[in-house]
């Protein structure tokens, strides 16, 4: 009962206290606010519209001189030679344009541009990047329909402002256009101007995209987008409070740019505009804490043997909410409190304990959905890459069958003219040549119907994978010798065999090796290895320190005729056909490459016995 009634002369000593202090506080507020909102706002509204007359004129003064300087000059009738200089006469008088160009009826230039290319007054830099924004926002259809056009506002990085590309005819009936380019960096300093002191100011396109624009990055707030697209839509001024990219709340104006479709925004900081319903709410406050620092040593005394404990139980509760298991509230005294308390620790050990086994559980299943969707990625991408090189051999068969014969006759006539003919005559040299590059072309094509015969072959027979590996680092030996590689050789002898054609193996490891070999042209370290995998598989590692190779090309390089390496000679077929002949063994290649850091190439063949292909 003393809890009941010290709860009630709180709540009334509150709702007497401090309710009436609010709610006329609160309705004080709204109405300075609003009547705040109506007069700042009509100050930022015209603001807003002269700033649009100012953008609008601008625009419109630079198409009529443009105009004037079209009639003025006999531009029809200049040769490309003298277009150049004719046009640096109106550029010198008319400052506002950065470059002047003259174009025929399909767009293209009469005479190179105009233009100077340090900024200077009202005139922006000219870059090559400007250049190009301008020849693309060019209006020149709709000059050539309407005789003058304006094109859409664009920027650029290098300078500040917008541009906007103009457009008029040369004459009445004049096939070429003379095209400008008009700064906007008056509209940027006045845009400037209006934003000092913490103020709002920008200019936008037709899309809503900034033309002139003070803030951060130049870009807009969520809020702002939707002012200015709110007053594009209407055509007619909009005000409202809106916060900008730097967070600040400002109350600002819209206005549309007559003629241009463009629009015009001024803001001032909220907390300048609405400076007196703030000083009405911070009296509110104040005087609402009077009151009730007034209740509360009022009901101090009836309230505090009942507020605390309650207190420590709403932290823990907001404890638990959080995730925070560990908080506990004082069991103290043996009322309906403390028997609130100690079950509300009860409850929170179970919680924790619980808590504590999800945690296990999900992060057990989080490492099992992670491995098994690495183990399906890699699959997926070992059928995709099989099928890509297996549709590219076919593909290749074909074209080795039909180009065999004809090149046979080739080589057979090349043979025949070199043997007449003198070698040292430069029809003799020729020839040579030719018969090389066919022999060349003979080679590929060979290679290319090897790649289609290596699946048709059989399953081979049982065999030591090192005895191959043996055959073809013999077959490199001189070569690491001559290039200066120390080769290290780690093969174990515990290896279980493997079904296969020793030959076709032997041809892989030295398409490996010379690849590791060529990668290391100033010398270093090539590693072979050759090691079993839980008895039912065998690993053959080869790993050089060479450049590597940079991860967008790795998804490349089993192609057929793919090459990262400079040599002539190359035609990158060497990893195409290790990659269809470990395929064909039923077996799996892997390749680890960090840029300027080696590659190495993992090779898993299944051992003799085993029941099923390596995924």
């Amino acid at each position: 009962m003393p809890v009941r009634f010290a709860s009630r002369l709180m709540l009334v000593l509150a709702l007497v206290g401090v309710v009436p202090v609010l709610l006329l506080g609160g309705v004080s507020f709204r109405a300075n606010r609003d009547e705040l909102h109506q007069l700042v706002g009509g100050l930022q509204t015209q603001s807003a519209m002269e700033l649009a007359r100012s953008c609008r004129q601008l625009v419109l003064v630079g198409v009529d001189n443009l105009r004037l300087a079209a009639e003025y000059l006999p531009l029809e009738r200049l040769e490309p030679h003298e277009a150049s200089s004719v046009l640096s006469i109106p550029l010198r008088q008319l400052t506002a344009l950065n470059l002047l160009v003259l174009v025929d009826g399909q767009g293209r230039a009469v005479a190179p541009a105009v233009y100077t290319p340090e900024a200077r007054g009202n005139r922006q830099r000219v870059t090559e990047a400007s250049l190009d924004l301008f020849s693309r926002q060019a209006p020149v259809q709709a000059a050539l329909s309407t005789g003058a056009a304006i094109g859409p506002p664009y920027r650029t990085p290098e300078a500040a402002g917008g541009r906007v590309a103009l457009a008029v005819r040369a004459g009445e009936n004049a096939s070429r256009l003379l095209l400008a380019e008009l700064s906007l960096a008056e509209l940027g300093r006045r845009v400037e101007e209006l934003a000092q002191e913490g103020g709002l100011a920008f200019v936008v396109d037709h899309k809503g995209e900034p033309v002139a624009h003070t803030g951060p990055g130049a870009t807009l707030s969520h809020e702002e987008r939707g002012l200015v697209l709110e007053g594009l839509s209407l055509g007619t001024p909009v005000v409202r409070t809106v916060r900008g990219v730097d967070g600040i709340e400002y109350l600002a104006a819209f206005a549309p740019v007559p003629d241009l479709g463009w629009g015009a925004v001024v803001g001032r900081r909220a907390s300048q505009a609405f400076a007196p319903a703030e000083h009405v709410r911070r009296y509110t406050f104040f005087w609402a804490v009077v009151a009730l620092v007034a209740t509360g040593v009022l009901g101090l005394v009836l309230s505090r043997g009942v507020g605390q404990p309650v207190a420590q139980l709403s932290e823990g509760v907001a404890a638990l909410a959080e995730g925070r298991y560990d908080q506990r509230v004082p069991e103290g005294g043996r009322d309906e409190l403390g028997l609130l308390a100690r079950s509300f620790n009860r409850m929170a050990d179970e919680l924790q304990r619980r808590e504590t086994e999800l945690r296990g559980w999900s992060e057990e299943l989080r490492q099992r959905v992670d491995e098994r969707t690495r183990q399906l990625r890699e699959a997926q991408d070992q059928v995709a890459r099989t099928r890509r090189l297996a549709a590219l051999g076919s593909l290749g068969a074909g074209i080795a069958h039909e180009l065999n014969n004809p090149l046979t006759g080739i080589l057979g006539l090349l043979s025949l003219s070199s043997e007449e003919v003198p070698a040292t005559s430069p029809l003799g040299q020729s020839l040579r040549m030719a018969l090389e590059q066919a022999r060349r072309m003979a080679r590929i094509i060979r290679e290319l119907r090897q790649m289609a015969e290596q699946e048709r072959e059989g399953a081979g027979r049982p065999l030591e994978l090192a005895q191959p590996v043996r055959a073809a680092l013999q077959e490199v030996r001189e070569e690491l010798e001559a290039r200066g590689v120390s080769l290290t050789c780690e093969l174990s002898e515990s290896v279980p065999r493997v079904l296969g054609h020793a030959d076709q193996l032997q041809k892989v490891v030295a398409h490996l090796l010379q690849n590791a070999v060529t990668a290391m042209p100033e010398g270093g370290s090539l590693t072979v290895g050759l090691s079993a995998v839980e008895s039912d598989a065998v690993c053959l590692s080869v790993k050089d320190t060479g450049k590597g190779i940079p991860e967008s090309l790795r998804e490349r390089i089993f192609d057929p005729f793919f090459t990262t390496k400079d040599e002539p000679g190359r035609v990158g077929l060497g990893l195409s056909v290790a990659h269809r002949i470990i395929e064909a063994h039923h077996g799996r290649i892997r390749l680890e490459s960090a840029e300027g850091q080696g590659t190495l190439i993992t090779i898993i063949l299944p051992a003799v016995g085993g029941e099923a292909h390596l995924a």
